[in-house]
């Protein structure tokens, strides 16, 4: 089942670089620039492979203040 509010926090702090979903019982994340994907079983194991998946292709963006 997935955390509406985990899901929220991370569309709000990601969601300029990924589109975040649940879906059949896995979190995921799909890169907006390459649609690279990573998936995972919590939204705290989707949160750190954003991170790493992030830190390793990083875009920069001007809106965002990254």
């Amino acid at each position: 089942m997935s955390d509406p509010g985990a899901l929220d926090d991370l569309r709000f702090h990601w969601g300029a670089a990924y589109e975040i979903s649940y879906r059949l019982g896995q979190y995921r994340a799909a890169g907006r620039d390459d649609g690279s994907m990573v998936r995972a079983d919590s939204a705290g194991e989707l949160l750190r492979a954003i991170r790493a998946d992030y830190a390793a292709r990083a875009v920069p963006r001007k809106d965002s203040g990254w």
